[in-house]
Protein backbone atom coordinates (compact mmCIF):
# COMPACT_ATOMS: atom_id res chain seq x y z
CA UNK A 1 0.00 0.00 0.00
CA UNK A 2 1.46 3.28 -1.18
CA UNK A 3 1.00 6.27 1.63
CA UNK A 4 0.31 10.16 0.53
CA UNK A 5 1.79 12.39 3.15
CA UNK A 6 -1.11 14.92 3.00
CA UNK A 7 -0.56 18.36 1.77
CA UNK A 8 -0.26 21.19 4.84
CA UNK A 9 -2.70 23.98 3.95
CA UNK A 10 -0.72 27.37 5.20
CA UNK A 11 -1.85 30.94 5.24
CA UNK A 12 1.07 33.47 4.91
CA UNK A 13 -0.01 37.23 5.67
CA UNK A 14 2.53 39.51 5.15
CA UNK A 15 3.16 42.62 3.26
CA UNK A 16 6.27 42.69 0.38
CA UNK A 17 6.73 46.76 0.57
CA UNK A 18 10.20 46.64 1.53
CA UNK A 19 13.12 44.33 1.06
CA UNK A 20 12.97 42.62 4.11
CA UNK A 21 9.25 41.26 3.28
CA UNK A 22 10.26 40.23 -0.22
CA UNK A 23 13.21 38.46 1.49
CA UNK A 24 11.11 36.56 3.98
CA UNK A 25 8.30 35.24 1.20
CA UNK A 26 11.43 34.20 -0.63
CA UNK A 27 12.73 32.22 2.33
CA UNK A 28 9.52 30.25 2.84
CA UNK A 29 9.02 29.85 -0.87
CA UNK A 30 12.80 28.27 -1.00
CA UNK A 31 11.44 25.40 1.95
CA UNK A 32 8.25 24.94 -0.15
CA UNK A 33 10.72 23.93 -2.94
CA UNK A 34 13.39 21.83 -0.85
CA UNK A 35 9.99 19.25 -0.85
CA UNK A 36 7.35 20.27 1.51
CA UNK A 37 4.58 19.82 1.08
CA UNK A 38 2.56 22.69 1.39
CA UNK A 39 -0.03 24.58 -0.26
CA UNK A 40 0.16 28.79 0.32
CA UNK A 41 -2.58 31.36 0.38
CA UNK A 42 -1.20 34.31 0.69
CA UNK A 43 -2.81 37.55 2.62
CA UNK A 44 -0.68 40.83 1.59
CA UNK A 45 -1.19 42.10 5.22
CA UNK A 46 -1.38 40.86 7.95
CA UNK A 47 -3.32 43.51 9.08
CA UNK A 48 -6.14 42.06 7.51
CA UNK A 49 -6.14 39.18 10.11
CA UNK A 50 -9.55 39.76 11.95
CA UNK A 51 -11.45 37.46 14.19
CA UNK A 52 -13.70 37.01 11.03
CA UNK A 53 -9.88 36.21 9.35
CA UNK A 54 -9.20 33.19 11.92
CA UNK A 55 -12.56 31.54 11.87
CA UNK A 56 -12.50 31.36 8.00
CA UNK A 57 -9.30 29.89 8.56
CA UNK A 58 -10.73 27.29 10.88
CA UNK A 59 -13.14 26.44 8.60
CA UNK A 60 -11.40 26.37 5.55
CA UNK A 61 -8.79 23.52 7.13
CA UNK A 62 -6.25 25.83 7.69
CA UNK A 63 -3.04 24.02 8.87
CA UNK A 64 -1.01 26.96 10.14
CA UNK A 65 -0.26 30.65 9.66
CA UNK A 66 2.59 32.85 9.26
CA UNK A 67 2.25 36.43 9.94
CA UNK A 68 4.48 39.74 10.38
CA UNK A 69 2.12 40.95 12.67
CA UNK A 70 4.04 44.09 15.52
CA UNK A 71 1.45 44.90 17.34
CA UNK A 72 -2.00 43.75 19.49
CA UNK A 73 -5.09 43.47 17.39
CA UNK A 74 -8.55 41.64 17.73
CA UNK A 75 -6.87 39.50 14.96
CA UNK A 76 -3.80 38.94 16.51
CA UNK A 77 -6.11 37.92 20.35
CA UNK A 78 -8.41 35.69 18.24
CA UNK A 79 -5.24 33.66 16.52
CA UNK A 80 -4.36 33.60 20.13
CA UNK A 81 -7.35 31.66 21.16
CA UNK A 82 -7.76 29.58 17.86
CA UNK A 83 -5.47 27.02 18.41
CA UNK A 84 -3.98 26.96 15.03
CA UNK A 85 -0.05 26.81 14.80
CA UNK A 86 1.48 30.23 14.60
CA UNK A 87 4.65 31.76 13.63
CA UNK A 88 5.19 35.27 13.96
CA UNK A 89 7.88 37.12 12.52
CA UNK A 90 9.44 39.95 14.18
CA UNK A 91 6.65 40.10 17.07
CA UNK A 92 7.70 42.92 19.15
CA UNK A 93 10.08 42.40 21.73
CA UNK A 94 8.36 44.25 24.39
CA UNK A 95 5.35 41.71 24.36
CA UNK A 96 6.72 38.02 26.07
CA UNK A 97 6.28 34.90 23.36
CA UNK A 98 2.94 33.66 24.17
CA UNK A 99 3.45 30.48 26.30
CA UNK A 100 1.28 28.36 24.27
CA UNK A 101 2.68 24.83 22.52
CA UNK A 102 1.34 25.98 19.32
CA UNK A 103 2.83 29.36 18.52
CA UNK A 104 6.55 30.49 18.10
CA UNK A 105 8.09 33.75 17.83
CA UNK A 106 10.82 34.45 15.59
CA UNK A 107 12.56 37.64 14.66
CA UNK A 108 16.07 39.35 13.97
CA UNK A 109 18.75 39.88 16.72
CA UNK A 110 17.97 43.59 16.84
CA UNK A 111 20.65 44.37 19.48
CA UNK A 112 23.32 42.28 17.66
CA UNK A 113 22.46 44.29 14.25
CA UNK A 114 23.36 47.63 16.21
CA UNK A 115 26.25 45.95 18.12
CA UNK A 116 27.81 45.08 14.76
CA UNK A 117 27.24 48.03 13.47
CA UNK A 118 29.48 50.06 16.08
CA UNK A 119 31.95 47.56 15.84
CA UNK A 120 31.98 48.30 12.25
CA UNK A 121 32.53 52.03 12.33
CA UNK A 122 35.26 51.75 15.22
CA UNK A 123 37.16 49.42 12.98
CA UNK A 124 37.04 52.49 10.14
CA UNK A 125 39.43 55.45 12.20
CA UNK A 126 39.18 57.29 14.84
CA UNK A 127 35.83 59.58 14.91
CA UNK A 128 35.44 62.13 17.36
CA UNK A 129 31.67 61.26 17.82
CA UNK A 130 29.00 58.37 17.24
CA UNK A 131 25.41 59.06 16.56
CA UNK A 132 22.12 56.74 15.92
CA UNK A 133 19.41 58.04 13.67
CA UNK A 134 15.74 56.49 14.46
CA UNK A 135 13.05 55.74 12.00
CA UNK A 136 10.59 58.80 12.07
CA UNK A 137 8.00 56.14 13.94
CA UNK A 138 9.98 54.98 16.91
CA UNK A 139 9.71 51.61 16.22
CA UNK A 140 10.30 49.35 18.48
CA UNK A 141 13.04 47.43 16.44
CA UNK A 142 14.80 50.69 15.94
CA UNK A 143 14.89 51.27 19.84
CA UNK A 144 16.56 47.60 19.95
CA UNK A 145 19.15 48.18 17.09
CA UNK A 146 20.05 51.81 19.02
CA UNK A 147 20.39 50.23 22.38
CA UNK A 148 22.83 47.47 21.17
CA UNK A 149 24.75 50.49 19.41
CA UNK A 150 25.27 52.29 22.45
CA UNK A 151 25.89 48.95 24.34
CA UNK A 152 28.47 48.12 22.24
CA UNK A 153 30.11 51.84 22.28
CA UNK A 154 29.96 51.95 25.30
CA UNK A 155 31.86 48.91 25.97
CA UNK A 156 34.81 50.39 24.11
CA UNK A 157 34.67 53.77 26.38
CA UNK A 158 32.27 56.22 23.22
CA UNK A 159 29.13 57.98 23.78
CA UNK A 160 26.57 57.96 21.42
CA UNK A 161 23.97 61.09 19.95
CA UNK A 162 21.02 60.39 19.05
CA UNK A 163 18.71 62.32 16.59
CA UNK A 164 15.48 63.51 18.09
CA UNK A 165 13.15 65.12 15.39
CA UNK A 166 11.49 67.25 18.04
CA UNK A 167 14.42 69.47 19.04
CA UNK A 168 15.82 70.27 15.48
CA UNK A 169 16.33 69.11 12.16
CA UNK A 170 18.61 66.64 11.18
CA UNK A 171 19.99 69.11 8.78
CA UNK A 172 20.74 71.29 11.88
CA UNK A 173 21.88 68.23 13.87
CA UNK A 174 23.93 66.80 11.29
CA UNK A 175 25.93 70.20 11.26
CA UNK A 176 25.80 70.15 15.53
CA UNK A 177 27.91 66.57 15.22
CA UNK A 178 31.95 66.87 16.05
CA UNK A 179 34.00 65.73 13.08
CA UNK A 180 35.00 63.50 11.75
CA UNK A 181 31.20 61.98 12.92
CA UNK A 182 29.64 58.16 12.29
CA UNK A 183 26.47 57.88 12.32
CA UNK A 184 24.45 54.63 12.13
CA UNK A 185 20.84 54.91 10.43
CA UNK A 186 18.22 52.33 11.74
CA UNK A 187 17.46 51.22 7.98
CA UNK A 188 18.50 52.45 4.70
CA UNK A 189 15.52 54.46 4.24
CA UNK A 190 16.83 56.18 7.05
CA UNK A 191 20.73 55.95 5.16
CA UNK A 192 19.50 57.56 2.63
CA UNK A 193 17.86 60.86 4.88
CA UNK A 194 20.83 61.31 6.43
CA UNK A 195 22.80 61.09 3.63
CA UNK A 196 20.51 63.91 1.54
CA UNK A 197 20.69 65.60 4.89
CA UNK A 198 24.43 66.04 4.53
CA UNK A 199 24.34 66.58 0.96
CA UNK A 200 22.12 69.83 2.00
CA UNK A 201 24.17 70.93 4.97
CA UNK A 202 27.45 70.79 2.84
CA UNK A 203 29.11 68.12 5.03
CA UNK A 204 31.39 65.73 2.80
CA UNK A 205 30.55 61.93 3.08
CA UNK A 206 32.58 60.02 4.29
CA UNK A 207 34.95 62.42 4.57
CA UNK A 208 33.43 64.65 7.40
CA UNK A 209 30.54 62.36 8.58
CA UNK A 210 30.42 57.92 7.39
CA UNK A 211 26.81 56.76 7.46
CA UNK A 212 25.75 52.65 7.84
CA UNK A 213 22.09 51.51 7.11
CA UNK A 214 20.23 48.40 7.92
CA UNK A 215 18.56 45.93 5.26
CA UNK A 216 21.12 46.15 2.55
CA UNK A 217 18.33 47.40 -0.25
CA UNK A 218 20.30 47.30 -3.03
CA UNK A 219 18.00 49.37 -5.28
CA UNK A 220 18.05 52.15 -2.68
CA UNK A 221 21.83 51.21 -1.47
CA UNK A 222 23.00 51.77 -4.96
CA UNK A 223 20.54 54.75 -5.87
CA UNK A 224 21.85 56.89 -3.69
CA UNK A 225 25.10 59.03 -3.98
CA UNK A 226 27.60 58.37 -2.03
CA UNK A 227 26.43 54.99 -2.01
CA UNK A 228 25.29 53.78 1.19
CA UNK A 229 27.29 50.98 3.49
CA UNK A 230 24.60 48.73 4.94
CA UNK A 231 24.20 45.69 7.57
CA UNK A 232 22.40 42.81 5.89
CA UNK A 233 20.27 41.09 8.28
CA UNK A 234 19.41 37.77 7.56
CA UNK A 235 15.66 37.70 5.96
CA UNK A 236 15.95 34.51 4.32
CA UNK A 237 17.20 32.48 7.02
CA UNK A 238 15.48 33.62 9.39
CA UNK A 239 11.95 32.75 6.77
CA UNK A 240 13.69 29.60 6.39
CA UNK A 241 13.48 28.84 10.88
CA UNK A 242 10.43 30.33 10.65
CA UNK A 243 8.60 27.81 8.29
CA UNK A 244 10.78 25.16 9.63
CA UNK A 245 9.13 26.05 13.44
CA UNK A 246 5.56 26.19 12.34
CA UNK A 247 6.14 22.29 10.11
CA UNK A 248 7.29 20.96 13.47
CA UNK A 249 4.14 22.49 15.71
CA UNK A 250 1.64 21.35 12.67
CA UNK A 251 3.40 17.94 12.53
CA UNK A 252 2.93 17.47 16.08
CA UNK A 253 6.49 18.12 17.28
CA UNK A 254 7.40 20.23 19.90
CA UNK A 255 9.22 23.05 19.10
CA UNK A 256 13.08 23.80 19.70
CA UNK A 257 11.79 27.10 21.43
CA UNK A 258 9.19 30.08 22.07
CA UNK A 259 11.59 32.90 20.84
CA UNK A 260 14.05 32.28 18.30
CA UNK A 261 16.85 35.16 17.38
CA UNK A 262 18.33 34.97 13.96
CA UNK A 263 21.77 36.98 13.90
CA UNK A 264 23.03 39.39 11.10
CA UNK A 265 25.07 37.70 8.00
CA UNK A 266 27.24 40.81 6.87
CA UNK A 267 28.42 44.30 5.85
CA UNK A 268 28.12 45.26 2.54
CA UNK A 269 30.51 48.41 2.33
CA UNK A 270 30.06 51.09 0.22
CA UNK A 271 31.24 54.54 -0.79
CA UNK A 272 29.38 56.10 2.73
CA UNK A 273 31.95 54.80 4.99
CA UNK A 274 35.16 54.23 2.46
CA UNK A 275 37.71 57.10 4.16
CA UNK A 276 39.87 58.45 2.11
CA UNK A 277 43.27 57.82 4.36
CA UNK A 278 44.76 60.67 6.02
CA UNK A 279 47.97 62.56 4.52
CA UNK A 280 50.66 61.65 6.33
CA UNK A 281 49.44 57.64 6.72
CA UNK A 282 49.02 58.18 2.76
CA UNK A 283 52.40 59.46 1.63
CA UNK A 284 53.98 57.12 4.11
CA UNK A 285 52.43 54.29 2.59
CA UNK A 286 52.91 55.44 -1.11
CA UNK A 287 56.58 55.85 -0.22
CA UNK A 288 56.82 52.31 0.85
CA UNK A 289 55.04 51.17 -1.91
CA UNK A 290 57.19 52.92 -4.46
CA UNK A 291 60.65 51.90 -2.43
CA UNK A 292 59.54 48.33 -3.25
CA UNK A 293 57.88 47.92 -6.90
CA UNK A 294 59.85 51.09 -8.36
CA UNK A 295 62.03 48.84 -10.18
CA UNK A 296 59.04 47.18 -11.93
CA UNK A 297 57.97 49.79 -14.32
CA UNK A 298 55.37 51.61 -11.55
CA UNK A 299 53.85 54.46 -12.85
CA UNK A 300 52.18 57.27 -10.15
CA UNK A 301 48.36 55.52 -11.53
CA UNK A 302 49.63 51.93 -10.21
CA UNK A 303 50.61 53.56 -6.76
CA UNK A 304 47.22 55.26 -6.42
CA UNK A 305 45.48 51.76 -7.21
CA UNK A 306 47.31 49.93 -4.71
CA UNK A 307 46.25 52.71 -1.81
CA UNK A 308 42.83 52.96 -3.80
CA UNK A 309 42.39 56.60 -4.01
CA UNK A 310 42.58 58.87 -7.07
CA UNK A 311 45.23 59.45 -8.94
CA UNK A 312 44.85 63.00 -8.75
CA UNK A 313 44.31 62.69 -4.98
CA UNK A 314 48.00 61.46 -4.63
CA UNK A 315 49.61 63.73 -6.77
CA UNK A 316 47.88 66.84 -4.88
CA UNK A 317 48.69 65.18 -1.44
CA UNK A 318 52.16 64.10 -2.68
CA UNK A 319 53.60 67.21 -3.72
CA UNK A 320 51.63 69.47 -1.35
CA UNK A 321 53.33 67.39 1.58
CA UNK A 322 56.16 65.97 0.24
CA UNK A 323 57.60 68.66 -2.09
CA UNK A 324 57.72 66.28 -5.13
CA UNK A 325 55.79 64.46 -7.68
CA UNK A 326 55.17 61.19 -7.69
CA UNK A 327 56.84 60.44 -11.19
CA UNK A 328 60.22 62.44 -9.58
CA UNK A 329 60.14 59.87 -6.36
CA UNK A 330 59.89 56.87 -8.69
CA UNK A 331 62.61 57.91 -11.17
CA UNK A 332 64.76 58.38 -7.85
CA UNK A 333 64.08 55.13 -6.39
CA UNK A 334 65.30 53.89 -9.83
CA UNK A 335 68.25 55.74 -10.54
CA UNK A 336 69.39 54.84 -6.98
CA UNK A 337 69.18 51.40 -7.85
CA UNK A 338 70.94 51.88 -10.74
CA UNK A 339 73.55 53.46 -8.87
CA UNK A 340 73.93 51.14 -7.01
CA UNK A 341 74.62 47.90 -9.54
CA UNK A 342 77.19 50.39 -11.35
CA UNK A 343 79.16 50.51 -8.08
CA UNK A 344 79.32 47.00 -6.93
CA UNK A 345 78.62 45.11 -10.10
CA UNK A 346 80.23 44.54 -13.60
CA UNK A 347 76.19 43.72 -15.13
CA UNK A 348 76.37 46.04 -18.24
CA UNK A 349 73.48 48.57 -19.48
CA UNK A 350 71.34 45.95 -21.01
CA UNK A 351 71.23 43.86 -17.43
CA UNK A 352 71.04 47.25 -15.57
CA UNK A 353 67.94 48.26 -17.53
CA UNK A 354 66.35 44.89 -16.62
CA UNK A 355 66.40 44.63 -13.50
CA UNK A 356 65.60 48.29 -12.46
CA UNK A 357 62.49 48.40 -14.92
CA UNK A 358 63.95 50.39 -17.91
CA UNK A 359 62.82 48.58 -20.82
CA UNK A 360 66.23 49.28 -22.71
CA UNK A 361 69.71 49.72 -22.04
CA UNK A 362 69.17 53.43 -24.50
CA UNK A 363 66.50 54.71 -22.72
CA UNK A 364 68.30 54.05 -19.14
CA UNK A 365 71.40 56.19 -20.97
CA UNK A 366 69.06 59.01 -21.96
CA UNK A 367 67.35 59.18 -18.95
CA UNK A 368 70.52 58.96 -16.81
CA UNK A 369 72.10 61.82 -18.78
CA UNK A 370 69.08 63.90 -18.64
CA UNK A 371 68.78 63.84 -14.69
CA UNK A 372 73.03 63.29 -13.75
CA UNK A 373 74.44 65.18 -17.00
CA UNK A 374 76.69 62.24 -17.58
CA UNK A 375 76.33 58.73 -19.01
CA UNK A 376 76.01 55.73 -16.86
CA UNK A 377 79.59 54.12 -18.32
CA UNK A 378 81.09 58.06 -17.19
CA UNK A 379 79.63 57.35 -13.72
CA UNK A 380 81.27 54.09 -12.84
CA UNK A 381 84.55 55.32 -14.13
CA UNK A 382 84.31 58.14 -12.11
CA UNK A 383 83.31 55.86 -8.88
CA UNK A 384 85.70 52.95 -9.59
CA UNK A 385 88.82 55.37 -10.72
CA UNK A 386 89.01 57.16 -7.02
CA UNK A 387 89.27 53.50 -5.58
CA UNK A 388 92.09 52.30 -7.72
CA UNK A 389 93.86 54.91 -7.06
CA UNK A 390 93.33 54.92 -3.44
CA UNK A 391 94.13 51.15 -3.50
CA UNK A 392 97.77 51.70 -5.12
CA UNK A 393 98.73 54.31 -2.85
CA UNK A 394 97.73 51.93 -0.46
CA UNK A 395 99.57 48.96 -1.60
CA UNK A 396 102.61 52.18 -1.68
CA UNK A 397 102.28 52.64 1.69
CA UNK A 398 102.60 49.08 3.02
CA UNK A 399 105.11 48.49 0.39
CA UNK A 400 107.12 50.99 2.12
CA UNK A 401 106.28 49.83 5.39
CA UNK A 402 107.22 45.87 4.37
CA UNK A 403 110.63 46.89 3.24
CA UNK A 404 113.89 46.36 5.19
CA UNK A 405 114.93 48.39 7.74
CA UNK A 406 117.91 50.48 6.57
CA UNK A 407 121.14 49.77 8.64
CA UNK A 408 121.79 53.18 10.41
Amino acid sequence: MIYFRAMKKVLVAYSANNVAAREFIIGVFNFVNEGNEWSIQMLGNPYDITPETVMDAKRDGINGILTGLNKVTPGYKALLESGIPLVLNNFPAKFPPPAKPNICVIRNDELAIGRKCAMFLRSKGNFRSFAYVPDKEKSWWSTYRQRGFRIELARQGMACKTFRDSRMTLTDWLRSLEKPAAIMATNDVTGTRVLEACRAAGINVPGQVAVIGVDNDEIVCNGIRPTLTSLHPNHIEQARRAAEELNRIMNGKSKTRSLILIPPIRIVERASTEKVPPTGFLIKKALAYIAEHSTEGITARDVAKHLKVSTSLLRLRFRTVYGKSVRDQILDTRFSAVNNLLKTTEYGLDQIALKTGFSSATLLSNAYKSRFGLSPGRFRKKILTPSKTACTQATSKSLKELSPIPHS
